[in-house]
Parts: structure tokens; C-alpha cells; sequence
């Protein structure tokens, strides 16, 4: 799920701090693509991270839509199950070789 910095058909423009902070998410993104490229685990997970949180907020933009925020919760989720299977992986790929 990939969403703009205003919604469609919200009519909506995001508050200044929201814009500002969807800003650094893409400055952040891209310097961590052109730096590290998207093949590594850890790497990969934080490029989803950094998507579902601009996912989350640009969602939250329409404060007052029930729908918004159950899909800013669901990008959420989304992020914490990329997060939890990376350091997972990192975990297993470690442990293996100290075994």
C-alpha cells in the first residue's frame, strides 16, 4: 500500500509538521537506497519500515476518518512484522555462525 502525501479525494493538504516529517521519510529513504541498495535483510526491512510509517502518516492526514486510521494501523503492523522477521533473521545468521 503506497499513498501520497495528500490522499485521493481527501481534499485534504497535510498539516505542516506532517508534511515536513513525510519530507525527511523520503530524503530517508532514498539516501538509504542509493547508499545500501535493497538487498540486504536489515536494509530491506528499513526501507519497509520507512514506507509504511510515510504510509501511516499520509493516512493520518484525515484525522477524522475512522477508515484512515484503521489503515495507519494496518501500515503499522505491517512495519512491526518486518522489523520482528529481520532481527530474526540477523538473530539465526548470527547464532549459525558462532555455533
Amino acid at each position: 500500500m503506497r499513498v501520497s502525501a495528500t490522499r485521493a479525494g481527501s481534499g485534504r493538504d497535510p498539516a505542516p509538521g506532517l508534511h515536513e516529517a513525510l519530507g525527511f521519510l523520503t530524503q530517508a529513504r532514498k539516501a538509504i537506497g542509493d547508499e545500501y541498495g535493497s538487498d540486504d535483510h536489515l536494509v530491506h526491512a528499513a526501507l519497509h519500515l520507512i514506507d509504511c510509517t510515510t504510509d501511516a502518516c499520509a493516512l493520518l492526514a484525515d484525522t477524522d476518518d475512522l477508515e484512515a486510521a484503521r489503515e495507519a494501523l494496518a501500515a503499522a503492523r505491517a512495519a512491526v512484522v518486518a522489523a520482528t522477521c529481520a532481527v530474526r533473521h540477523v538473530h539465526d545468521g548470527l547464532r549459525s555462525r558462532t555455533s
